[in-house]
């Protein structure tokens, strides 16, 4: 080989190296098409160089989508679920790509390579994984808080966070149904200490199973859109095998509770025995795989009723005027979006002093109307002027501006247009 030849192998490696690190994400003719420059190697078998080739092409083809999926898909859900992810790579690649173009190609010895400008479709790869639950829809990820009491072997009592006097211990089932739980894309609501609510401390800290009241007013005090909760133990099976080695059950039960809806839409239990020579360790691994499963299928069904609940919600338009003091409408917002059945909340237009929102809530106008007459505000009241069947037209009105109505409005009916 001439040293001329050896130095351009030089510089194309070099050339290859540099752009196999490149990746760029510039805009393609596409929206949400990323594209980016790859290579691929295929072994020329038999002097076949046109097979090696289409093995270059077809490796650079896959290494490309590989390298979207992973900025597509946040690393505490791709690493849980690397093997299903290759899989997809591997499998459906030629549906991510929207096209490719071999920018240079040669042969060394018996290589083959090539450099590959791809554009490679994020659209069409998310879609595949909220497809298949590996990731959830961005608009519909909802909140979770975990209220699980555990009691494993050795514990007197069940050990939860929310009560006054909360163990340090870690929850292993809370642990394990947070990993499940984030791998498939939902966000997990932290928790340090039992909040500290100035009324009613007596109704959330004393008991494993919190009622209704008790759950919904902690899921509004860490933001949480749904709540699991529920129960996991451990105890020892009469299983043994020689002079150690014993048999542990692990049992959990938890259901999802929608917080807006108020409503269970999910249940998962499961029982589980393990094998371990140390009583602690022996319980603790029954509780966190029967945890594990009890997620995966909860996490089933919370995505399966979650966005069926989003798409039964209706679209409310809300004309607000008097927003000129910007604080008043900040406050009203506020308290829109505290209500319940309220979803997403978005401007669609602000002018002066009159802003309007859209609104996504599950039920009708009239009880939306009902629900914000409810709210009382220090520095404005509310008077709501209009209502049709999907729109709300409603006036901020200074606390000394307010005067008393002739005829009291507590009785809101649609303006439907009749023939």
């Amino acid at each position: 080989m001439s040293i001329i030849w050896k130095k351009c192998n030089i510089y194309l490696s070099l050339a290859i190296v540099i752009m196999l690190f490149l990746v760029q994400s510039v805009t393609a003719k596409e929206e949400s098409t990323h594209s980016i420059v790859v290579t691929g190697t295929g072994i020329i078998n038999e002097n076949n160089v046109a097979r090696a080739r289409e093995k270059a092409i077809s490796e650079s083809l896959v290494t490309a989508v590989g390298v979207v999926m992973a900025d597509v898909v946040p690393l505490e859900v791709f690493v849980p679920n690397f093997q299903t992810l290759n899989e997809i790579i591997y499998t459906h690649t030629k549906n991510f790509i929207s096209g490719y173009r071999v920018l240079a190609e040669t042969k060394y010895k018996n290589r083959y390579r090539v450099i590959v400008q791809v554009r490679v479709s994020v659209v069409k790869i998310k879609q595949q994984l909220i497809g298949i639950g590996i990731i959830v829809g961005e608009t519909e990820k909802p909140r979770i808080l975990l209220l699980v009491a555990e009691q494993n072997i050795g514990d007197l009592v069940p050990n939860y966070w929310w009560r006054e006097a909360a163990s340090k211990k870690e929850n292993t089932a809370e642990t394990f149904l947070a990993k499940i739980f984030m791998s498939k894309g939902f966000l997990i609501m932290e928790h340090v200490n039992p909040p500290e609510f100035t009324e009613d401390n007596n109704l959330f800290f004393e008991t494993p199973d919190p009622d209704l009241r008790a759950v919904t007013a902690l899921a509004r005090y860490f933001q949480a859109d749904i709540v699991v909760m529920g129960h996991a133990s451990a105890e020892q099976a009469p299983n043994t095998m020689g002079e150690n080695l014993r048999s542990f059950k692990g049992t959990v039960l938890v259901k999802a509770i929608h917080i807006s809806q108020q409503e269970e839409i999910g249940k998962s239990f499961q029982t589980i025995i393990t094998l371990n020579a140390d009583e602690a360790a022996g319980g603790t691994e029954a509780i966190s795989q029967a945890a594990s499963l009890a997620g995966r299928e909860l996490a089933l069904q919370i995505t399966s009723s979650y966005k069926k609940k989003k798409n039964e919600t209706s679209k409310i338009k809300i004309i607000v005027e008097g927003t000129r003091i910007l604080a008043n409408l900040v406050k009203f917002r506020r308290a829109l979006n505290s209500l319940d059945n309220v979803g997403e909340i978005r401007s669609s237009e602000m002018k002066a002093d009159e802003t309007t929102v859209i609104v996504e809530y599950n039920g009708d106008v009239n009880t939306l109307a009902e629900s914000l007459m409810l709210k009382s505000f220090e520095s404005f009241g509310i008077n709501i002027s209009e209502v049709l069947q999907d729109q709300l037209r409603i006036v901020l009105v200074p606390v000394d501006k307010i005067k008393e109505p002739e005829l009291p409005a507590t009785n809101f009916k649609s303006e439907v247009l009749k023939e």
